[in-house]
This record gives C-alpha cells, sequence and structure tokens, in this order.
C-alpha cells in the first residue's frame, strides 16, 4: 500500500524531458485512483501553467509570499482529464518580474519563512486532500528552491540524458547533494530519458545491449537506475504533446511511462 509520499525530478541541466515525464506520470497516479498533487517548483522557468493551458489567481509564489493559502492555488483536474483520484495542480507564476522578485530573494528571513509556509502547506495537504503522492517539479542544476524541494522529498528521481555533460553533471550532483540528502532519510534514483535508437526496438539483442549500458552508466555516476524512456520524435517535436500516459495509451511512450509509474509505486 502507497501512501505519503513526496516525488521529486531534477535534473543537472534542462532539456532533459523532467516536466513531461512528472506530469505524465502524476496523472497515471490519479487515472488508478490515487490522489495526487503536483506543484510546480520550478520558480525560475515555470512551464506547468503553459503545458495545461491554466492561468490561474494565485500561484506558489503568493504561497511562498504570505499572500495566499495552499487552497487558493490549487487546480482539480480530476474531471477535466477524466481521471479517478484527484489529480490537485499548483502552478508557479511565469511573469517576468514574480520570476525576478524570486531570483532577487537572497534574504534568509524571507527564505526561512517562505519554506515554514511551504512545509506547513505540504502537511495540509497530505492530511486536508487525503493525498497519496505529491510531486514537484523542480528547477534543474543547484539553486535555491532546487534544493529545498529536494530536501523535503521522500524520494528523488534525477533525469538525466546520454551526454557527456550530463553524465558528468549528474555524477557531481550525487557526490555534491544527494549522497548527503540520503543521510537523512531521502533515497534517490537515476532515470534515463530520450535514450536514442531505442523507441520501436523490442529485440532480445536491444533490450540486452540497454541493459548493459544502463549497467555502465550506473557505475559511472554511481547510482541506480530505476528507469529508462527511448526518445521518440514525434513526442519530442510535438507542438503541444498532452498526457500521453492517459490521453494516448497505447503509444509507446505511454507504456514506458506505465512501467516506470509502476516502478516507481511499488518503492
Amino acid at each position: 500500500m502507497t501512501s505519503r509520499k513526496t516525488i521529486a525530478l531534477h535534473s543537472y541541466k534542462g532539456g532533459t524531458g523532467k516536466t513531461t515525464l512528472i506530469t505524465n506520470i502524476a496523472a497515471y497516479f490519479a487515472a488508478t485512483g490515487l490522489n495526487v498533487c503536483l506543484l510546480d517548483f520550478d520558480v525560475y522557468a515555470p512551464s506547468l501553467s503553459t503545458y495545461f493551458k491554466k492561468k490561474p489567481a494565485a500561484c506558489l509564489n503568493d504561497l511562498l509570499n504570505g499572500q495566499a493559502e495552499i487552497d487558493d492555488i490549487l487546480i482539480d483536474l480530476k474531471s477535466e482529464i477524466d481521471v479517478k483520484g484527484k489529480f490537485l495542480l499548483g502552478f508557479s507564476s511565469n511573469r517576468k518580474e514574480d520570476v525576478q522578485e524570486i531570483e532577487l530573494k537572497n534574504d534568509i528571513k524571507w527564505q526561512l519563512a517562505a519554506l515554514k509556509r511551504f512545509l506547513a502547506a505540504k502537511k495540509e495537504l497530505f492530511e486536508k486532500h487525503q493525498l497519496d503522492y505529491l510531486f514537484l517539479d523542480t528547477s534543474p542544476g543547484i539553486r535555491y528552491w532546487s534544493i529545498n524541494a529536494l530536501a523535503t522529498a521522500d524520494y528523488l528521481f534525477l533525469l538525466m540524458k546520454d551526454s557527456d555533460m550530463d553524465i558528468e553533471g549528474t555524477r557531481k550532483m550525487i557526490n555534491d547533494i544527494y549522497d548527503s540528502l540520503s543521510r537523512f532519510g531521502s533515497k534517490y534514483y537515476i532515470i534515463l530519458n530520450k535514450v536514442p535508437g531505442a523507441a520501436g526496438n523490442s529485440s532480445l539483442t536491444s533490450i540486452s545491449k540497454e541493459k548493459a549500458w544502463i549497467a555502465e552508466l550506473e557505475r559511472v555516476v554511481g547510482a541506480q537506475a530505476i528507469g529508462s524512456v527511448p526518445c521518440y520524435c514525434d513526442i519530442q517535436f510535438s507542438r503541444h504533446e498532452f498526457l500521453f500516459a492517459v490521453k494516448q495509451p497505447e503509444h509507446a511512450f505511454a507504456k514506458r511511462v506505465v512501467a516506470l509509474a509502476e516502478k516507481i509505486k511499488s518503492l
């Protein structure tokens, strides 16, 4: 039985497909009847409001500033997406001035007060809304609110692609950040996304090669991979791909996301 878990997705740099993956996993969980909330903690370059085409009256920024409560910023898409469980979303503001304000708020007193507000909101989410999972979409790299989001999570998933920059950056973040967080009870895994050449190839030889490649990456970065998702060009270059995991369940990408989500659910 899975319940009351906070999951954060993170990456060394942008462009790994983090937002696409976390929205699909969260939506799939809701489709199976779990109560889910997804918060956009990529406060420096928010994208969830664009992904879902929403213009919320209040945002996560307002919560952190003490100008809104958690219920003020939530939108429940259960009926709109047609899923069995709650599918709550909280967006960060993509207004230029709001993003700049977050970047400039270096005062430690404000930062601690904002973190306290978020922790209280998180507790309310689980108790009042009977959440099973809280998903946090974080900013890439080492930034203040990314680290805060990671520190509040039970499970951390670090997305990476097969490039020298991603591999080296991921290895460094594991050594500098994730190993420290694990001492406080957080568990972390890597997810290999946009794997080249794997889409549509399910031969035993291809599967064997993929397993060997993953094992080598695990050795290099020093972390266990919980799954991999091939690069699907129709999704990567789609003008507005949207929740394939629940809207197009027969698509190969959706099937890989479901397999990954089930592994996460079993942790």
